[in-house]
């Protein structure tokens, strides 16, 4: 226990300390303030976790009685929706009040982190706890977890797990992503097919994800399964005694494909589709949305769905709807003319305004990904923000609510440690860190709107989680540090001081048996220099605050023996930077190895003609021009991506300058869709109006490589006086006919532009 604060995770909104501490032994009784259902359930929790020290007897109101526990439920009382108070030490007794049945659970949980963890297993001899104060209440109203179980099946145990693991976090919400093109997961009555024949796909575990080998003719359906209305029911219930909502995703259009392996007739070319058993990209087998047998499929559907699920929301995909076959299709085509539609954008929009409409004469709200925007946004739709935060601002400006999830912090699919030590994930790199740092409201968004934005969740789709072990392993503790920043406020505390009572809550993961990272060791570097200074500025820090970091100049391997990283490091010609972070006195995790090379345009601007993803910016607009290499790790933070489109940037040099190369370095990852571009087109200028002297190279494509590369190419003899540059990389946009993505977008990865 912290002698100046409470270790406990979300951070309270107010909390102070009282001298000395409270016996828990001493405590012998329970008294319910209004005798209400909701004080009776807390009391028995707190029965329960007294009871293998303690019987506590639940007695009448006495205001004089000592070592007690007061339960009190008031919607009059001057607390917050979900809020609560806890006071430890008066009259060496436990009093929590709340004006909501949900702030009296959570106030339960607040006090489960004040006790020793070994408690929870109810074999410490340390009964003794803190005498202190709390005020709390959360920020956000949304405070969610996503669990995808089309790609991978889990059972009604784990389910429970899961929310449990939601409910100790004081989140609110769980979001079922219950079919995709990889298995319908849950029991429809009027379609019995659904879960004899969707629910089911040809095993392809053996097998890494993106290179999954085609169905052979005859291959049995032998891996999947799905939930009764039975287990449906059992989970809703075990979610509502937790004050958890639980939020159903029925896909549409798109990600649909395996209705097709039972109801082919509802496709656009009425084809039989056996469930895809991996990657399945691009998407092209999605709804008919010229057939109106969809729609009373959709709504047979939704009518058994609603009916199970209490929750006001039904949420219905919308994204990755690639529209190709709805080009094709007569039937859609014909609707798209009759209903007075321009493209098929609007299509995918008349779409999900029927399905709409649909839904609210059910009395729910429709809530789907931020693609629904695309087209035209349904008038009463709440927006789900993945594709970084664009789409939740387009929709909060048109007053409607939005819950954010980006890919940028939000993805818990992504690599959070090195992905050299950790298991196969589906790409990218979102460290603990990373996601403390997420601010669900953006500054885009208005004051006047900011009110629209309910809150935020974690998202967990498992093309890589083959075990409950690993869906663990990915959510903790990346999920503790989403539920500081919806319950807290991002700016609640800092990184610091959430790791110490980070490692103290990781104590009770152990008991829990919960499996969770145990984060990165890697140390991050960041290089800078100012337009006045010939030095490179470099930062290094760790996600593990507190442990010494030692490095070399050498390129010799740290010790303990060499420098003492303290503060930034000052460059001023080409070098190797070797770095470790050191626990005990000795190395832990990968020695960081970075090389910073001294050329002309660092220091220089960079104007983007042509932006790169959000999903891989970098570190930022100099990334390309900072001194700094890659890895062969496309989630090392030094790479930026393009997807499928051609990257073009102008480099001003600030003044005329003699050029004789450029050297531009690609990375080629095969397996993760990265390939080298098809050309390099350079061209000059001193006005930045007329560009001329232009240079080319074409690069040619390797065969397939299971290993990435990282790949320099140089334009040499320029022998140029210029002061801007302009780059073009044009990018492969498709990939090839014999990657497994065939016909999908291709990446191009740059790292460094260097100028000689």
């Amino acid at each position: 226990m912290s002698k100046t604060e409470l270790n406990v995770i979300p951070k309270p909104t107010h909390s102070s300390l009282l001298p000395g501490k409270t016996d828990l032994k001493t405590i012998k009784a329970i008294t319910l303030s209004n005798n209400s259902k909701a004080e009776l359930s807390c009391g028995r929790l707190f029965q329960n976790f007294f009871s293998e020290f303690s019987s506590l007897d639940f007695v009448k109101k006495d205001s004089k009685r000592m070592n007690t526990i007061l339960i009190q439920l008031d919607s009059t009382l001057n607390i917050k929706s979900e809020g609560y108070s806890l006071n430890i030490g008066k009259n060496n007794s436990i009093e929590l009040k709340a004006s909501s049945s949900s702030g009296l659970f959570y106030g339960f949980q607040t006090f489960r982190q004040l006790c020793d963890p070994e408690l929870e297993k109810k074999v410490t001899k340390n009964l003794f706890i803190q005498n202190c104060k709390i005020i709390d209440n959360p920020k956000f109203e949304y405070r969610g977890m996503h669990l995808d179980v089309s790609r991978h099946f889990f059972d009604v145990d784990f389910i429970k797990t899961y929310l449990d693991m939601i409910s100790f976090h004081k989140m609110n919400v769980f979001h079922w992503h219950l079919t995709d093109d990889n298995g319908w997961r849950i029991e429809i009555d009027k379609y019995p097919e659904l879960t004899k024949t969707a629910a089911w796909r040809v095993d392809r575990r053996h097998e890494p994800w993106k290179e999954w080998s085609p169905i052979k003719e005859n291959e049995k359906a032998t891996y999947g399964g799905f939930y009764t209305k039975k287990d449906i029911k059992e989970i809703i219930k075990y979610a509502s005694d937790r004050h958890i909502k639980v939020i159903p995703e029925i896909e549409m259009p798109g990600h649909t494909s395996e209705v097709f392996s039972a109801y082919p007739e509802l496709s656009c070319n009425g084809k039989y589709i056996p469930v895809n058993p991996g990657s399945y990209w691009p998407n092209l087998d999605i709804f008919c949305a010229g057939n109106d047998s969809v729609f009373t499929f959709l709504e047979n559907v939704l009518s058994e769905i609603i009916e199970l699920f209490p929750s006001n929301y039904i949420h219905i995909g919308g994204d990755e709807a690639e529209k190709t076959n709805w080009k094709k299709c007569s039937k859609c085509q014909r609707r798209i003319k009759e209903e007075g539609l321009k493209n098929e954008a609007e299509l995918q929009s008349w779409f999900i305004k029927r399905i709409e409409k649909f839904i609210l004469s059910k009395k729910r709200d429709l809530v789907g990904w931020d693609e629904i925007i695309d087209g035209g946004l349904a008038k009463s739709a709440t927006v789900m923000s993945w594709r970084g935060t664009k789409g939740g601002v387009e929709a909060a400006k048109m007053g409607h609510e939005v819950i954010m999830c980006p890919v940028t912090h939000c993805y818990f699919d992504y690599y959070q440690s090195d992905p050299e030590k950790a298991p196969k994930a589906f790409g990218g790199l979102i460290t603990l860190k990373k996601v403390y740092s997420f601010e669900p409201i953006p500054k885009e968004i208005p004051s006047d709107k900011e009110h629209l934005v309910l809150g935020g969740q974690g998202n967990l789709w498992t093309e890589y989680v083959q075990s409950n072990e690993i869906a663990q392993y990915r959510v903790l503790p990346r999920m503790t540090a989403l539920s500081e920043v919806l319950w807290s406020g991002s700016s609640k505390g800092s990184y610091e001081n959430f790791y110490k009572r980070l490692m103290e809550l990781q104590k009770r993961f152990d008991v829990f048996d919960w499996n969770y990272s145990k984060g990165s060791y890697d140390l991050k570097i960041e290089a800078s220099r100012s337009k006045e200074s010939k030095e490179l500025t470099v930062n290094i820090s760790s996600e593990k605050p507190g442990e010494p970091i030692y490095y070399t100049l050498d390129n010799s391997n740290p010790t303990i023996n060499s420098f003492k990283y303290s503060r930034p490091i000052l460059l001023n010609k080409s070098s190797i930077i070797k770095a470790a972070l050191f626990i005990d006195n000795k190395v832990a995790g990968k020695i960081l190895n970075r090389t910073f090379n001294f050329h002309k345009a660092i220091g220089k601007s960079l104007h983007y003609k042509n932006k790169y993803s959000d999903r891989y910016p970098g570190s930022g607009i100099s990334n390309l021009i900072d001194g700094q290499n890659g890895s062969e790790n496309y989630s090392d933070g030094k790479w930026q991506g393009w997807l499928g489109e051609d990257a073009e940037v102008i480099i001003d040099l600030y003044k005329k300058t003699k050029v004789d190369r450029v050297s531009i370095s690609f990375l080629e990852s095969h397996n993760v869709w990265i390939f080298l571009p098809n050309q390099i087109n350079l061209s000059f200028s001193n006005d930045q109006t007329s560009y001329n002297q232009s240079k080319s190279l074409k690069i040619d494509q390797s065969e397939y490589e299971k290993k990435p590369n990282r790949k320099l190419y140089s334009i040499e003899n320029l022998d140029v006086n210029c002061r801007f540059i302009k780059v073009k990389v044009k990018n492969q946009k498709v990939c090839p006919d014999w990657h497994t993505g065939s016909g999908g977008k291709s990446w191009l990865f740059i790292d460094e532009i260097n100028v000689n």
